[in-house]
C-alpha cells in the first residue's frame, strides 16, 4: 500500500518545518502534533488557552500544557501569561513560506513568583510560567532536562510544577533537586507526593550543598538496602511500622552495621527465641557495637571465646551435671 497527499482540492498550503518531521515526529505525541499544525496554520496568530482548547477539542485537565510542553522546552512555541504562538523566529528562515513573518522576540521577562503554595496542593504554574523558566533559568533548564530523562518521557503538568516546586517552594538548588530526584527513581518512588515529602526533609535538614545531599543519599541508600534485604529475610508482605523502622534506621546509620551483619542478628534472634523480635534483635547489635564487632569473622570469634570456658567446665564435671539438668528443666518450663 502506498501513500500521497491530494492537494487538489487544497486552495491553500501552510509550512512545516522540517526539523519537526525529521527529530521529533516519533517523540512528540498526538495532541502535541496537533497543537503544533494548529499554530502553524494560523502563523504569527496569538491564542489563549481556551481559545486552544475549544478549537482542538482538548477536555481533559492539563491536556493542553502537556501538549504545549513538548514544544516550549525546544523552543518551537512561546508560551506567555496563557496564551501560545508559534516561536516562528527560533525556526530556521528557509522552513517558513513567505507569509509566515517571524515576530519580534520578546524581551524575556523576570521568572515568576510563586503564586499560591498550600501543604496539600501543589504550587499554581501555568504552561506560561514553565517555559518562562526553563528558557530564562540555565539551572531550571538543567533540572528539567534531568527530570525528563528520569521519566523517560515528556513531564506532565503536575511533575513539571514539583520538580520547579524543589527550587522555588522547597528551597533546593537546582543541582541538589536533581540528585533527590535521582534517588527517589532509584528506589522506585516517583509519586509526586512522594518526591514533594522527600524534599521537604531535606529542606528541614538544610541540605543546601551536593556535598551534603551526597552524604544523605549515602545514608539512605544503605538503609533502604537493609529495609529491602530484611523485608525478604522476613517474607514480609506489608512495609515495617514505624517502630521497626526506627530500629532499622538506627541499625544502620547511627550505628552504622551493613546489612550482612545485621541479617546475621536476625537470624541469631530467630534461633535464640524462635520468632522475630527487633528488642531483641537490637540487643545483640548493642553488645557489638559496644565490642566493636563489624564483621562475621569478629563475631565469629566473639561467640567462640564465649563459649570455650562453658565447654571446659562441662568437660571437668561429672556426666551427672546438677546444673545441666536445671537448665534444660527451665528451657523446657520456658517453651
Amino acid at each position: 500500500m502506498n501513500y500521497s497527499l491530494n492537494a487538489g482540492e487544497w486552495s491553500s498550503v501552510f509550512a512545516v518545518p522540517s526539523s519537526v518531521v525529521d527529530k521529533y515526529i516519533k517523540l512528540a505525541g498526538g495532541n502535541s502534533l496537533k497543537l503544533l499544525l494548529f499554530l502553524l496554520r494560523h502563523g504569527g496568530e496569538i491564542f489563549t488557552d481556551g481559545q486552544l482548547k475549544e478549537a482542538l477539542g482538548f477536555r481533559r485537565e492539563g491536556e493542553l500544557e502537556d501538549a504545549a510542553l513538548f514544544w516550549v522546552q525546544r523552543g518551537i512555541i512561546r508560551a506567555d501569561n496563557g496564551s501560545l504562538t508559534a516561536a516562528a523566529d527560533d525556526i530556521p528562515q528557509q522552513e517558513l513560506l513567505p507569509e509566515f513573518t517571524p515576530q519580534p522576540q520578546e524581551e524575556k521577562k523576570p521568572a515568576p513568583s510563586l503564586r499560591a503554595v498550600s501543604d496539600n496542593s501543589a504550587a499554581i504554574y501555568t504552561a506560561a510560567d514553565i517555559a518562562g523558566r526553563i528558557s530564562s533559568d540555565s539551572a531550571i533548564q538543567y533540572l528539567f532536562s534531568e527530570a525528563q530523562t528520569l521519566y523517560g518521557r515528556l513531564l506532565k503538568q503536575p511533575e513539571s510544577r514539583t520538580v520547579l516546586m524543589l527550587v522555588d517552594h522547597y528551597g533546593l538548588p537546582a543541582e541538589v533537586a536533581a540528585m533527590l530526584l535521582k534517588y527517589c527513581f532509584k528506589i522506585g518512588k516517583t509519586s509526586t507526593g512522594y518526591i514533594q515529602a522527600a524534599a521537604q526533609s531535606w529542606a528541614d535538614d538544610n541540605i543546601k550543598t551536593a556535598e551534603e545531599a551526597d552524604a544523605v543519599l549515602s545514608k539512605l541508600e544503605k538503609r533502604f538496602s537493609v529495609e529491602e534485604k530484611l523485608r525478604a529475610a522476613m517474607e514480609l508482605k506489608t512495609k515495617f511500622s514505624q517502630k521497626q523502622l526506627g530500629f532499622i534506621k538506627v541499625w544502620s546509620e547511627d550505628w552504622d552495621f551493613n546489612a550482612d551483619m545485621i541479617l546475621l542478628a536476625h537470624e541469631l534472634t530467630l534461633d535464640r527465641t524462635g520468632g522475630m523480635n527487633f528488642s531483641y534483635t537490637n540487643k545483640i547489635l548493642e553488645n557489638w557495637k559496644a565490642a566493636g564487632i563489624y564483621t562475621k569473622e569478629a563475631a565469629a570469634q566473639e561467640s567462640a571465646a564465649r563459649k570455650a570456658p562453658a565447654q571446659n567446665t562441662k568437660s571437668s564435671s561429672s556426666s551427672l551435671d546438677v546444673g545441666d539438668i536445671m537448665q534444660d528443666v527451665l528451657k523446657k518450663y520456658r517453651n
